[in-house]
């Protein structure tokens, strides 16, 4: 999620450079070859005219060349702001984004690894354990549901601010409400595995069985964790090129549109008459002003959601925080319980001999008392007939 939203803001930002400089050429090729053909017009109106037309002609000249540097200025203008949106700090924050989810699949990796490695452990030490099933009672396993659902509900939350069509919002909240049904599906099962435990662990309080329970449940939420996400990620990259695919048309119809412009333009230059060139002339003047009013609001509505998206980065950064202290948890609870089996582990070495002396010790009692009492019940024999 986190790479879509940097590869969006570095692809708007790139879109917005891309349609600056297409307009700045534009707008630079229309203003030359406008001006070059007035002039070659004038050139040739000039030859034939006397100098009163000539005067009059030369008015409306100076009106049209200031009119031209207003425009270029403009231009220029536009070409700044639109070198300043291109040029916001958004690909740092996307690579740094990336490298992130790198570091979060590697440390997602290294559990797996622990994980099997306690797993024999605990498997060697299962016969000298099973002898302390009273001191294990204390133990107890708590799997709480991670809150993938709310992550989801305010990750998708971002796209009717989008310009989305209806029917990608229509399919996006299809896709949450499945993500929904599956959550709910996996707190079930999640709720089942607790009770099954606690149901074992009034029968059986073996450490090595209730860690490694723990450990299935934990690798089931993990790997089940780690799919949501490929899938939410895929669905994620599929509208995003669905999006720059359409950027892409607009795009090229838009210079479509300019190109048949020119041709027009050309073909009424080479027709020839400088009072229709005027007249064309100003009113392409007021198309390019139009225009830059247009693109001017574009390029608000551009920043506006520059912020926004900025924002939800911030938001995801906030997510991303909460799931590393709950990943921080569960590691410090592992460790605990790992603790706790070493302490039974050296308990049980300890009470050993212990339990091997007191054993000695009973056994020789029993067998000094049933001397003694063997002994006394001759003598009473002995003494009885005697009295008699």
């Amino acid at each position: 999620m986190l790479s879509w939203f940097g590869g969006l803001g570095s692809d708007l930002g790139h879109s917005l450079g891309q349609v600056g400089d297409s307009l700045a050429s534009l707008t630079g090729h229309i203003s030359s070859f406008a001006r070059d053909a007035f002039l070659e017009d004038l050139e040739e109106v000039e030859a034939g005219l006397p100098h009163c037309g000539r005067k009059e002609i030369e008015a409306p000249q100076s009106t049209f060349i200031s009119k031209d540097g207003r425009l270029t200025k403009y231009c220029t203008d536009l070409e700044e702001k639109h070198e300043e949106a291109s040029e916001l700090p958004i690909k740092h924050p996307s690579a740094c984004y990336r490298h992130q989810l790198q570091q979060r699949g590697i440390e997602a990796s290294q559990p797996k690894a622990r994980q099997m490695v306690l797993e024999d452990h605990l498997w060697r030490l299962q016969s000298p354990a099973q002898s302390v099933h009273s001191g294990a009672g204390g133990i107890s396993i708590t799997t709480e549901p991670t809150p993938f659902g709310c992550g989801i509900s305010h990750q998708f939350s971002c796209f009717p601010d989008d310009d989305m069509d209806f029917s990608d919002v229509i399919s996006s909240q299809q896709e949450i409400n499945s993500l929904l049904t599956e959550v709910l599906r996996l707190e079930c099962e999640v709720g089942h595995w607790k009770h099954i435990i606690e149901a074992q662990e009034t029968h059986n309080s073996d450490p090595s069985e209730i860690c490694k329970l723990r450990n299935k449940v934990l690798e089931q939420n993990q790997s089940q964790d780690i799919n949501n996400h490929q899938h939410e990620m895929s669905v994620l990259q599929k509208a995003h090129q669905e999006k720059l695919a359409e950027v892409s048309c607009r795009h090229g119809e838009e210079l479509c549109d300019y190109e048949e412009r020119i041709e027009e333009l050309e073909n009424q230059s080479q027709q020839g008459d400088s009072g229709v060139i005027a007249c064309e002339m100003q009113k392409t003047i007021q198309v390019l002003q139009t225009e830059k009013v247009e693109w001017t609001k574009k390029i608000e509505v551009l920043e506006d959601k520059i912020k926004d998206i900025n924002k939800k980065l911030s938001s995801a950064e906030n997510d991303r925080n909460v799931s590393n202290r709950e990943q921080e948890q569960l590691s410090v609870e592992k460790g605990q319980i790992i603790e706790q089996c070493e302490n039974l582990q050296l308990e049980c070495s300890k009470l050993q001999p212990f339990v091997m002396e007191q054993s000695d010790t009973m056994a020789e009692k029993g067998k000094n008392s049933s001397t003694e009492f063997i002994g006394g019940r001759s003598a009473q024999a002995a003494t009885s007939p005697v009295q008699c």
